[in-house]
Formats: C-alpha cells, sequence, structure tokens
C-alpha cells in the first residue's frame, strides 16, 4: 500500500514536471519570428493567417509587415495586409493604429473604379470602424489632421 502512494506520487511530479517544461517549450516557440519569409505573398498571407489563427498576434503582424515591405506595390496585397493589420489592432483595441488604417483603405475605395480591387476588404473595413466608439474616431482624425498641418 505504501509502495502504490509513493509510485503515485512520483508519477504525478514527473508529469508535473514534464506539463511544465512542455508548455515552457510550446510558449518559447510561438513567440519566435523566423529569419526568413517566403517570397510567395500566398504563403505569407497563409503564415499569417496560421499564427492569428493560433492566437499569436505577434508573429502574424510580422507576417503582415513583412507582406507590406515585400509587395505592398501590388494593390489588393497592400489593402488585404492593411485591413489584417488594422483587424489585429481592432481586436486589441488599439484604435490609434487602426482607425488611419482603415480610413485610407475606405479613402483607396471610393477613389478607384469598381471592381479593380477585392471588395470584401471595402466591406469588411467599414464593420471595423463601425466598432470603434465615435468619439475615438473623431479624436483619432482630428489628431492626424493637426498633425498633417504642423507638417505642412
Amino acid at each position: 500500500m505504501k509502495d502504490s502512494k509513493f509510485i503515485g506520487k512520483r508519477l504525478f511530479k514527473t508529469a508535473f514536471t514534464l506539463a511544465i517544461v512542455l508548455t515552457a517549450f510550446l510558449a518559447a516557440s510561438c513567440t519566435s519570428i523566423p529569419d526568413t519569409v517566403p517570397d510567395d505573398p500566398h504563403q505569407i498571407i497563409q503564415l499569417a493567417q496560421n499564427a492569428t489563427d493560433q492566437g499569436n498576434t505577434k508573429l502574424a503582424r510580422y507576417y503582415y509587415e513583412q507582406l507590406l515591405e515585400k509587395h505592398g506595390n501590388e494593390a489588393d496585397i497592400y489593402i488585404e495586409a492593411n485591413y489584417e493589420l488594422a483587424h489585429l489592432d481592432i481586436k486589441k483595441k488599439n484604435y490609434d493604429e487602426a482607425v488611419p488604417r482603415l480610413d485610407q483603405i475606405l479613402y483607396i475605395y471610393n477613389n478607384v473604379a469598381p471592381g479593380v480591387l477585392p471588395g470584401k476588404f471595402k466591406k469588411l473595413a467599414a464593420i471595423d470602424l463601425a466598432k470603434v466608439p465615435e468619439a475615438e474616431v473623431t479624436r483619432i482624425r482630428a489628431e492626424k489632421a493637426a498633425s498633417q498641418e504642423v507638417q505642412q
């Protein structure tokens, strides 16, 4: 009887230690940023979406920023990457970063011929912008306008 309690405690301690080590390993592996990023924009988007699905917004943000850096001159990629970055900011209520991106996306859609860009991002940008309290939108836009006046 004594031996079975001893073995049970020992197994419990071993399992507990193993669980802690695995958790630490997984946490460390989830936060690492890769040294290289694929050249194909669709692969980068997939990696970013996978990171988002896994709750790793830091990694997702990294991939979307890399996408902008590598393929930001392509209008559809530019729109998608900026929308996804804004969407990540909306989720974290980081409105100061999200609102200018969403405004820019809507501005682009309002000044391009219909059908040139994927329509879903115009709708998604409007939906995300509507999630921001109106007072915040007004404040952010006013600060941006004041900043632009100072630069001129």
